[in-house]
């Protein structure tokens, strides 16, 4: 992605947040590394499967593989509020196994924010169709990006969330 996306990406984010508000980085790191210098909350978190980023805030890298979607510290269970979900591939099953971990981390009325390509938005809409996951709503947000193949978009799970990445967007 590109710098000024991720830039705005990070600036919509923190636009939904109050001080106590827990975000979770899901296989996002460009998000998360945006964040940290406008944004440099505690109750941040990355899950990201790159040891490498573990370097940049060790407190808040929480290690996490795909493949074990049911493994991740207890203390995630039902603490965030929003999560910001790159899928690292574009198919049904990679969203699925995120979806089983957001289930179980995103609170009752957490907000989900998606960013991949338009090319899988007719499973997204599948396995995200119930809150707090979906129904997806397709964002303001314009992703902006580098040799990727694919058209990709951004997602929100809120009702308000075809709003997000305007300018003129508050919750």
């Amino acid at each position: 992605y590109s710098t000024s996306f991720a830039n705005r990406l990070v600036e919509s984010v923190y636009s939904l947040c109050d001080s106590s508000t827990n975000v979770a980085f899901i296989c996002c790191p460009t998000g998360f590394v945006a964040s940290q210098h406008p944004y440099p909350k505690k109750n941040t978190r990355l899950l990201e499967f790159d040891q490498r980023f573990s370097a940049l805030a060790p407190g808040q890298f929480v290690p996490y593989d795909l493949n074990e979607p049911d493994i991740f510290p207890s203390s995630l269970k039902n603490s965030v509020d929003i999560a910001v979900v790159d899928p690292p591939y574009l198919n049904e099953r990679t969203n699925k196994k995120l979806a089983q971990t957001l289930r179980q981390i995103l609170r009752p009325n957490g907000k989900l924010i998606i960013v991949t390509s338009k090319s899988v938005e007719p499973a997204l809409h599948e396995i995200y169709c119930e809150a707090p996951l979906g129904p997806l709503r397709e964002t303001r947000l314009v992703v902006e990006h580098e040799r990727l193949a694919n058209d990709f978009a951004c997602w929100g799970s809120w009702d308000d969330a075809a709003h997000f990445g305007s300018s003129s967007f508050e919750e």
